[in-house]
């Protein structure tokens, strides 16, 4: 059994990845995981322990963990993903076994092997698949959340036998609250759909956000409204993407996940759509890529007019996040935006 992050029988906030000066009391009894804001200003989820528990007994009951198990934590624990790994060991009595140093698939093949459960993101799946490397025996189940699993990667990293299961969760919900094909919700967790927008509510909800140090509860009667577009059916979830990735070009509504998704399938490479606001257009969009330069003029002159990249850079690779995100503040910076 790993020694706990923190002290579980304490009131005091615990910030996690950076120090805050002062810290207002709504956030007495949380712990605080600094999120990407488009605001630019320094903005933290505050989740309050009795929310990290209930969320990491969640997660053991759905998945029968128990002391006889060895749970990989291959993720930071700065992050609410890698933390959660840490508690779930910690109520479960499970063993942890920590992956240490950069990130490089052939030696984490290696270090996996006796781990019985693992959590990854897209991104490290996606180098497993394409180093062809196979899964140990050991491992009973690869819960992948972070970001979408495509059909196309689980099927390719199944044929190596990873076992892995899609998940949908968040910071603000500390950690998963749908896995498995369909992605159904898991126990204590209720969905709706308002105006599009998926709205949660469970027992691991966030207390509020600190942003630039003033305290704000974003909740409604106990719902979390997210900015993910989704259907509902029964209790599984189909995420259609996120809402505030949709911006009106020339009078029309442009999808940039599906844009994206369009790009990837012509040019098979890493790539992101920025945008800039634009007095005639409304907003320009911008491509950065990692290959396939040739081909750019060409497929862009096929797209309808409010669809068309304004320019494009071509650059080594796509800065990301500890979890495999595409950090797209620094993309911005490639343009100037």
């Amino acid at each position: 059994m790993e020694e706990a992050l923190i002290d579980w029988r304490s009131d005091q906030p615990v910030v996690l990845g950076e120090a805050i000066a002062e810290l207002p009391p709504e956030v007495t009894n949380c712990v605080l995981f600094r999120t990407s804001g488009s605001s630019g200003l320094a903005k933290w989820v505050a989740l309050s322990r009795e929310s990290l528990e209930w969320s990491a007994r969640a997660v053991i009951d759905r998945f029968s963990i128990c002391a006889e198990d060895v749970l990989g934590l291959a993720l930071p624990t700065h992050h609410v993903g890698g933390f959660g790994v840490v508690a779930r060991a910690h109520f479960s009595g499970a063993c942890l076994k920590r992956y240490e140093g950069k990130w490089a698939a052939h030696r984490f093949v290696k270090w996996v092997e006796g781990v019985t459960v693992i959590s990854l993101v897209p991104t490290q799946v996606s180098d497993l698949v394409r180093h062809k490397l196979s899964a140990p025996p050991s491992l009973r189940v690869a819960i992948v959340g972070g970001g979408v699993l495509s059909p196309e990667l689980k099927k390719q990293a199944s044929l190596l036998g990873w076992p892995v299961l899609e998940s949908y969760g968040m910071t603000e919900t500390s950690s998963q609250v749908a896995t498995g094909a369909g992605l159904p919700l898991m126990e204590g967790w209720d969905a709706k759909v308002l105006d599009g927008r998926l709205a949660l509510r469970g027992g691991g909800l966030l207390r509020g956000y600190l942003i630039d140090g003033a305290f704000h509860d974003p909740k409604r009667e106990g719902w979390f409204l997210t900015q993910d577009r989704a259907r509902l059916h029964d209790r599984s979830l189909e995420i259609l993407g996120r809402a505030d990735r949709q911006v009106k070009v020339l009078g029309e509504l442009v999808d940039l996940d599906v844009l994206e998704r369009r790009w990837e399938e012509k040019l098979h490479c890493d790539l992101a759509i920025v945008t800039q606001p634009d007095a005639r257009r409304g907003v320009n969009l911008f491509l950065v890529t990692t290959g396939a330069e040739g081909m750019i003029e060409d497929f862009n002159a096929s797209l309808p007019g409010p669809e068309r990249i304004s320019a494009w850079r071509l650059i080594d690779a796509l800065p990301r996040s500890a979890l495999g995100k595409i950090n797209r503040e620094k993309l911005n910076q490639i343009f100037h935006l």
